[in-house]
């Protein structure tokens, strides 16, 4: 769009602006290290495209590299500290608001983006007015699929079956087929966890694995990842969608 198209557009009431956010890191030995920065970005084009065509949806360039340094260590690896991350995510969301925008979506398919993001949905909304929202990938939807594996769904959060099998089906030649791998954590707990619980460690790749791997890469398949992108697509479309026509309050 050139600046007086975008001068033009009607932000008066519906519309939302995007910013996917991915992260350049390791993903084991099997995926790129662009691996959340390829989902980050198709995942949204995928879902652009299923929106109605009276939907007002606009998205902005992908933020590439983000707050990754749970990877520190890993050669691949790019990350931002979370002050500087949070700082520019301070100015793009100035700079929508400049260009008359009332909603900005944090687009999300980095993990360790997460409780960053949190943070700063409500101080940008606290700080410019914008309505904030943050969608992050892998819990836009349960997984319709059945785990092969019962560690799986608690240690498979990084280039493990799902991302591999997801990978499989949208860009297999950023997957290593002979390089797959299983790993997981060796961690035992009654009342820690690594995430998404109420008592949680800090940690980092290092701490518990070898190859970067986080589950189990080896039973990934094409017809798994193919069956989760459609719902996952479909669920960010909607999503996208109700965002575009957002009150507070309504």
């Amino acid at each position: 769009m050139t600046w007086t198209e975008v001068e033009a557009l009607d932000l008066a009431k519906d519309g939302a602006l995007v910013l996917p956010i991915g992260s350049i890191e390791q993903h084991g030995p099997h995926l790129s290290t662009d691996c959340d920065l390829v989902f980050a970005d198709r995942f949204l084009d995928l879902a652009l495209e299923r929106l109605d065509q009276h939907t007002k949806v606009w998205r902005l360039p992908i933020l590439p590299i983000s707050k990754s340094n749970e990877h520190v260590g890993f050669a691949g690896t790019w990350y931002l500290s979370a002050e500087t991350l949070m700082a520019t995510l301070r100015d793009i969301a100035r700079c929508a608001v400049n260009n008359g925008f009332r909603r900005l979506v944090l687009w999300n398919c980095h993990g360790g983006n997460r409780a960053l993001l949190e943070v700063a949905a409500r101080d940008l909304r606290i700080e410019t007015g914008l309505m904030t929202f943050q969608v992050f990938a892998s819990g836009v939807m349960p997984d319709p699929l059945d785990p092969l594996d019962a560690r799986e769904p608690v240690y498979g959060i990084h280039a493990g079956e799902w991302e591999t099998s997801v990978m499989l089906a949208l860009a297999p030649d950023r997957v290593r087929l002979d390089r797959r791998n299983c790993e997981f954590p060796k961690f035992s707990s009654e009342t820690l966890a690594l995430e998404l619980t109420s008592a949680t460690v800090g940690w980092t790749s290092r701490d518990f694995q070898i190859s970067g791997t986080w589950g189990d890469a080896a039973a990934a398949t094409t017809e798994r990842g193919q069956q989760r992108l459609t719902p996952l697509i479909d669920r960010l479309a909607a999503i996208l969608t109700e965002i575009a026509g957002f009150e507070m309050g309504a």
